[in-house]
């Protein structure tokens, strides 16, 4: 981390944007969200994907310890919004340690001292009950719901195969409980950090 700039940092935590020398930590960190299948490890799309994450500097962050391991990454999503998304992944062995609120609550803090915030949006699957659980134990309140593209797209499937007659059970087999997804929004008023 020598010689990079810091976006935020408190006695625990460094947030610096993304940089080239980032790119095995941050592929591990897909690799553990996406298996096998992450397409930051498929031959023809690595370094698209990668080259990508870097045009997007100003909007992913790299997450470490005061000692220099890292834990993940940030994004901000719509950052010259009054209402950016925040999103937070967590190498596994950096999970359920309390890092996810303290490191959204820092890096929260040195956004809104850079630009006007309303609030922030937070996009969580219903999949995943411990992100919803660490939002709103950090305040968040749920402001919606929206089908994911991915669920939109199993709609479709499911009116196609039961028009030609298929057995819709074995819907769930073929696409697990993603046929059920939704996005959960949520709304992170200030008063949650500063």
């Amino acid at each position: 981390m020598t010689g990079r700039e810091i976006f935020a940092a408190d006695e625990k935590f460094i947030i610096c944007n993304i940089s080239d020398t980032d790119r095995n930590d941050y592929i591990e960190l897909h690799r553990q969200l996406n298996g096998e299948a992450s397409l930051y490890l498929n031959p023809i799309s690595k370094d698209m994907m990668w080259e990508q994450i870097l045009n997007d500097a100003d909007s992913v962050f790299s997450l470490f310890t005061v000692k220099g391991d890292y834990c993940g990454s940030i994004e901000l999503q719509q950052p010259n919004s009054n209402t950016p998304e925040i999103g937070i992944d967590l190498l596994k062995n950096k999970r359920n340690q309390g890092i996810a609120p303290k490191a959204i609550r820092l890096f929260a803090r040195q956004v809104c001292e850079l630009r006007k915030v309303d609030y922030f949006l937070i996009r969580i699957s219903s999949n995943n009950l411990h992100s919803k659980y660490v939002f709103e134990k950090m305040g968040a309140v749920k402001i919606g719901e929206e089908e994911t593209d991915f669920s939109k797209f199993v709609e479709r499937f499911r009116e196609t195969a039961e028009k030609e007659g298929q057995d819709l059970e074995k819907l769930r087999h073929l696409f697990g409980d993603s046929v059920d997804e939704k996005v959960h929004r949520y709304r992170l008023n200030l008063n949650a950090f500063l």
